[in-house]
C-alpha cells in the first residue's frame, strides 16, 4: 500500500486490523504509520517489552526516510546493549555453572557438551520459535538456518580458537542423526496421509532416542576402561616378552585416551594465545605448557578458619562483588579496553547484583555472604517479574509497564529464606549447600538470553523491512546469525578454557535439540495448515538452506577423518568460508540476481 489510503479502508478496519501483518505499517505514508502501528493487534502481539513500531512513528514522529534510517542508528545501539547483556551473562555466569553441573554429573566432556551445555543453550531459541515474533516463519526453514550458523560459525570459532582432539565416534554418530532428522522431516513433508501429530510425535521421539543412544555410549565406554584396568593388571604380573610388552604398551595407550574422555576435567584458566606458539593466521598454535587441574576443595577453603568472625570483612566483600569495574583488570589494560569496561559498566553492575556467582576455580568459588544472601530474595523476584510483565501485555505508549503481583508474594516465601542463609553461612568459606545457586544462576540467565533474543529478533526484522529486505530473507541469514550470537559467546568461551570437546559436542547436540523439539511441537500444535490440511514447515529458500547444510555436515565428517579428528584451525577458517558463501549466494537469490534451488515452473525474467 503506497500513499492515500481511502476513507473506507479507515473507517471499516475491523477485520484488517486484526489480521495485517505489523510489517505492512512499514508499506503506509508516513502519516498514518502512528495510528497503524497502535492499532494493529500485531504490533502489540510481536513486540515483548518495547513496542519498536510505536516509538519510531508515535514518540519519534519519523515523517521521512533520512530520518527513519537515522532511528535505525539508535536501534542498533540498543541491540548492542541487548547484545552486552547476551556476553556477560553468558560468560561470566552461565558457562562457569554448566561446567559446575558437568561436572557433578560425573559425565564425560563431549556427553556433558550434548546433555548440558547444548539443550541449556538451545533453550531460550525454542522460547522464541515459540513466541508471536516467528508466528509467519517457516520452523523448519528456521531450524535448518540456525543448525547451518551454529555448526558454520560456532564450529569454526572453537576449531579456530583452540586445537583439541574430536570424540571421533560420537561426532560422527550425532552428524548422521542429524541428517536422519532433516531426512525423515522432509519425508513428512511429502507424506500428506498420515495426520501432523502423528508425524510430529515420531519427530518428537528421536530425542529421547538420541539420548539413550549416548548413555549407553557413556556406559559402554567406562565398562572398556574397568576392563582394560584389569587387563593390564592381568598382564602386569605375566611373563614378560616381545608381543607381550607391545600389546601392554598399547592397552596402556588406549586405556589413557579412554579416561582423558571419561570425565570433565576443571583445568585453570590462563589466557592460551599468550602460553602458545603460534606461527600464522591459518596455522594451529602449539600449547608450550599443560594446564593444571583445579583443586576445588582447596579453592572453597582457602580462606577459612575457625578462628574468624563469621561476618569477617562482611561489606568489604560486598562492595568488591558488586563493584563492576574489576582493579586488576583496569590496571593492566589500555585506554580502549578501560573506555569498554567504563561502557559495560552499569549493565555489569546489574548482573552481579541479579545473578548468583557460582566457579569453583575461583578462591570461595565466588562466595559473598551478603550479597548471595540478598540474591535469594532479588533473583526469583526479576525473574517472576519478566515473566509476569511479557505475559501481561500490558503496554503504555511504547513500553510494556511492570507487573509485580506474583513477584510481590513471592518475597514473602523468600524472604526468611533469606535470612535463614544470612544468619547460618560465614564469609570466609561457602555453605554446603552453596551448588544450588548454580540452578538460579541458569534459569536467571536462560530468561535474560530468552528476552535478549526476542528483542533483537524484533530489532533485526525492523532494520531488515526498513532497508527493503524479504522477512524471509532475513529470518534465515540475519535473524539466525541474530540468534545464534549466544550461542556463539557460549561456545567461543568454553574453547578459550580448554573444553573443545564440550563445545563441539553442544553445538551438534544443540542442533539435533533444536530441530526435533522446534519442527515436533510445530507438528503436533498445527498452528500453520495449508490447504491440503498439512502443517506448512519449508518455503522456497528451504532448498538453498537444505543443500548447503548437508554440504557443511558432509565436509565436517570429511575434514574430521582427512585431520585424524583433530581439530585445527584451517577447518574453522573452511566452515567460516562455507558460511560467507551461503551468505552471498542467499544474497544473489534475494536480488534476484540468481535463480534458487526451488522448483519453479516459470521463472520470471528481470529486465535490466
Amino acid at each position: 500500500m503506497e500513499a492515500n489510503v481511502d476513507a473506507f479502508n479507515f473507517h471499516n478496519y475491523t477485520n484488517f486490523l486484526e489480521n495485517v501483518s505489523c510489517l505492512a505499517v512499514m508499506n503506509l505514508h508516513f502519516a498514518h504509520r502512528c495510528h497503524m502501528a497502535r492499532h494493529i493487534n500485531d504490533c502489540r502481539y510481536i513486540t515483548n517489552f518495547f513496542n519498536y513500531y510505536v516509538m519510531m512513528y508515535c514518540t519519534f514522529k519519523i515523517d521521512n526516510k533520512m530520518t527513519e534510517i537515522s532511528v535505525m542508528l539508535l536501534f542498533g545501539v540498543i541491540y548492542c546493549i541487548f547484545l552486552c547483556i547476551l556476553y556477560l551473562s553468558i560468560n561470566h555466569y552461565f558457562s562457569p555453572t554448566l561446567k559446575i553441573a558437568a561436572h557433578k554429573m560425573r559425565v564425560n566432556e563431549y556427553m556433558a557438551g550434548v546433555m548440558l551445555v547444548g539443550v541449556a543453550n538451545s533453550t531460550p531459541d525454542l522460547l522464541v520459535n515459540l513466541s508471536p515474533v516467528r508466528r509467519e516463519s517457516l520452523t523448519f526453514n528456521i531450524a535448518m538456518a540456525n543448525a547451518l550458523t551454529i555448526i558454520c560459525l560456532s564450529g569454526g570459532a572453537v576449531c579456530f580458537i583452540r586445537p583439541f582432539r574430536m570424540n571421533g565416534h560420537s561426532v560422527f554418530r550425532d552428524l548422521l542423526f542429524l541428517v536422519l532428522i532433516i531426512e525423515l522431516v522432509r519425508f513428512f513433508i511429502e507424506d500428506t496421509h498420515q495426520k501432523p501429530w502423528v508425524k510430529g510425535t515420531m519427530v518428537l521421539c528421536i530425542y529421547p532416542i538420541y539420548l539413550i543412544v549416548n548413555i549407553v555410549d557413556v556406559v559402554l565406554q567406562r565398562y572398556t576402561i574397568k576392563k582394560l584396568r584389569k587387563d593390564i593388571e592381568h598382564m602386569r604380573h605375566s611373563p614378560s616378552s616381545n608381543q607381550h610388552d607391545r600389546i601392554l604398551a598399547e592397552k596402556i595407550i588406549f586405556l589413557n585416551s579412554l579416561e582423558e574422555d571419561d570425565e570433565v576435567q576443571i583445568l585453570e584458566s590462563k589466557v592460551y594465545r599468550k602460553r602458545s606458539f603460534d606461527a600464522g593466521f591459518f596455522v594451529t598454535p602449539k600449547p608450550l605448557i599443560r594446564h593444571k587441574k583445579v583443586d576445588v576443595e582447596s579453592n572453597r577453603t582457602i580462606l577459612h578458619s575457625k578462628s574468624n568472625p563469621k561476618n569477617l570483612f562482611l561489606f568489604r566483600e560486598f562492595f568488591q562483588s558488586v563493584n563492576p569495574i574489576d582493579s586488576d583488570a583496569w590496571g593492566m589494560s589500555g585506554t580502549c579496553v578501560r573506555i569498554s569496561m567504563i561502557l559495560m559498566a552499569p549493565v555489569r553492575f546489574l548482573l552481579k547484583l541479579v545473578i548468583p556467582f557460582v566457579d569453583i576455580q575461583k578462591a570461595k568459588h565466588g562466595w559473598s555472604k551478603l550479597l548471595n544472601s540478598l540474591q535469594v530474595v532479588i533473583t526469583p523476584f526479576v525473574i517472576i517479574t519478566l515473566i509476569e510483565t511479557s505475559v501481561a501485555d500490558n503496554y503504555y505508549n511504547w513500553y510494556n509497564i511492570p507487573k509485580f503481583t506474583m513477584a510481590a508474594w513471592s518475597i514473602l516465601a523468600t524472604t526468611p529464606l533469606a535470612i535463614i542463609v544470612f544468619l547460618h553461612s560465614r564469609t570466609d568459606i561457602p555453605p554446603f549447600y552453596h551448588p544450588l545457586y548454580c540452578v538460579l544462576t541458569i534459569g536467571t540467565v536462560i530468561i535474560f538470553t530468552w528476552t535478549c533474543a526476542w528483542e533483537m529478533d524484533v530489532l533485526v526484522s525492523i532494520i531488515g523491512i526498513v532497508f527493503q529486505l524479504s522477512p524471509s530473507f532475513m529470518a534465515f541469514t540475519f535473524n539466525a546469525v541474530s540468534a545464534a550470537t549466544a550461542d556463539f559467546i557460549s561456545y567461543a568461551h568454553l574453547a578459550e578454557h580448554g573444553f573443545g570437546k564440550m563445545a563441539f559436542g553442544a553445538i551438534v547436540g544443540g542442533s539435533v535439540f533444536n530441530m526435533v523439539v522446534n519442527v515436533g511441537i510445530e507438528l503436533v500444535v498445527q498452528n500453520k495448515l495449508n490447504s491440503d490440511g498439512q502443517v506448512q514447515l519449508y518455503g522456497d529458500e528451504g532448498e538453498t538452506i537444505y543443500l548447503f547444510l548437508v554440504i557443511t555436515i558432509i565436509t565436517t565428517m570429511w575434514w574430521s577423518l582427512t585431520f585424524n579428528f583433530v581439530a585445527r584451525r584451517s577447518a574453522g577458517v573452511f566452515l567460516w568460508c562455507l558460511f560467507i558463501l551461503f551468505l552471498i549466494y542467499s544474497t544473489a537469490i534475494e536480488f534476484k540476481w540468481i535463480h534458487g534451488f526451488q522448483d519453479n515452473q516459470y521463472i520470471e525474467v528481470q529486465p535490466y
